[in-house]
């Protein structure tokens, strides 16, 4: 009988600890949607001018430097190696 007891003692406090994490979640000053307001990055063009260390610099989004810095490192032509006769 205490047994039975003691556990409906436990789920309650479970129950009421949940909730309570629920409710602070929802107080949290995070925005989780996204501010239409603020207009988005746009991605540079790939050219020797704006790969230079102090144009990059200028790039604030930090996503958007990392993926134009990659693009950056892979710009060119691709040249086959000439054929070997071992």
């Amino acid at each position: 009988m205490g047994d039975t007891n003691m556990i409906a003692t436990k789920s309650k406090n479970f129950i009421l600890l949940i909730g309570l994490i629920i409710l602070l979640n929802g107080c949290s000053d995070e925005s989780t949607t996204p501010d239409i307001t603020k207009p988005l990055p746009v991605m540079p063009e790939v050219n020797d001018k704006n790969c230079e260390d102090k144009n990059v610099a200028l790039i604030s989004d930090k996503k958007l430097r990392e993926e134009f810095v990659g693009l950056c490192i892979r710009r060119g032509s691709f040249k086959a190696s000439p054929k070997k006769a071992w």
